[in-house]
């Protein structure tokens, strides 16, 4: 288990601290310590809520790892579990990968490297993972706990430079801070599927390979299901932060505009499956077009050969007639039969069938 304590000074330097007692009672309205947990042990769970002081309660509720959404007010304190979704960067299913990993591209048949993927031979290329977030907010504490590493938090220190005025804001809106940073990979996924289903609008137009673009459909469809999956119950846990009774005046009010940010992603979300809707519409489009032209095709070629099928069938009747004792007059059979063709081909030209 890795634990990290940051300590946001609002009137001093931010600085990584151990967690003791000291750390625990210099603890003012300008200071903020964060600390991050990457892993559940009951055990060292143990020992971080004996050093912050913790409701158990509350340790036991990050300890039931349901993979869903869900909020809990005790005194002081707010239980927030939120699922967040990140891309797999390795082969091998990671501890945060809990709740699954949400989709791959589509593996090509003749072994080589498909356009999204690793290779033709199995590896899960471009495929996502969800993991359950336990956020604490107590009193300038705020407590996150989680399995291996998240790319949001990742993303969210790499942003911190220096000293900061973190250390002013409350434990709510720090939190706010944290869901905030988790909406923003979620955002960013969804660009990366919208960037996807723009090459698959280039290839719906193209007479290319149809098993390739469904199984792509397929795949972004999946992904999009399940994103949308992840995000939705978070209304559930969001919504109530705005309600009166939940407020607790020591940890202060989350950022406003947080619910209406869930609100924008979800409908992102929303348009990628719109647009992911009219790429497979535009390829049913197509393919309707390439069919028509087959059809156009044969029924012309069919009225050329028409004629001549006449032709030959009035011309094979056993009839005595002078007309077959002239040996010349098969070159006739064949120019009538030639020129039938050629005019239905003219007025197809000139009608614009053709």
């Amino acid at each position: 288990m890795t634990l990290r304590a940051t300590l946001f000074d609002g009137r001093g330097h931010d600085r990584e601290v151990e967690l003791t007692k000291a750390t625990i009672k210099g603890l003012t309205s300008d200071r903020l310590l964060w600390v991050d947990v990457d892993e559940v042990d009951e055990e060292a769970l143990e020992k971080v809520e004996k050093a912050l002081g913790l409701p158990h309660a509350a340790v036991a509720g990050v300890l039931r790892r349901d993979m869903r959404a869900e909020l809990e007010r005790f005194p002081e304190l707010i239980r927030l579990r939120v699922m967040a979704a990140q891309p797999v960067t390795d082969e091998e299913p990671t501890p945060a990968s809990r709740g699954g990993r949400i989709g791959a591209a589509p593996v090509r048949r003749n072994g080589g490297k498909g356009r999204n993927g690793r290779n033709g031979n199995g590896a899960r290329a471009g495929a996502l993972e969800t993991a359950a977030i336990d956020i604490l907010a107590a009193p300038n504490l705020v407590v996150t706990v989680h399995h291996g590493s998240i790319v949001a938090f990742d993303a969210f220190v790499e942003t911190i430079h220096g000293d900061t005025r973190l250390g002013l804001l409350d434990a709510a809106s720090f939190m706010a801070a944290l869901v905030d940073s988790v909406l923003a990979v979620y955002l960013t996924l969804i660009e990366e599927i919208e960037r996807r289903i723009d090459v698959l609008d280039e290839l719906a137009l193209r007479s290319g390979d149809a098993e390739f673009f469904l199984g792509e459909v397929v795949l972004l469809r999946r992904r999009v299901a399940a994103v949308r999956r992840a995000l939705a119950p978070l209304r559930v846990a969001l919504a109530p932060l705005t309600r009166p009774d939940l407020e607790i005046p020591e940890l202060g009010k989350p950022w406003p505009g947080l619910v209406e940010r869930l609100e924008r992603t979800i409908d992102t979300v929303e348009n990628a499956r719109e647009l992911l809707i009219g790429s497979f519409d535009v390829f049913m489009a197509r393919n309707a077009d390439r069919t028509n032209d087959i059809m156009k095709t044969l029924t012309i070629l069919n009225a050329v050969l028409l004629p001549a099928v006449v032709v030959a069938g009035v011309m094979g009747m056993n009839f005595a007639l002078e007309f077959f004792k002239n040996t010349t007059n098969f070159w006739l059979v064949i120019g009538a039969m030639l020129g039938l063709a050629a005019a239905i081909i003219g007025f197809s030209r000139w009608r614009g069938w053709i």
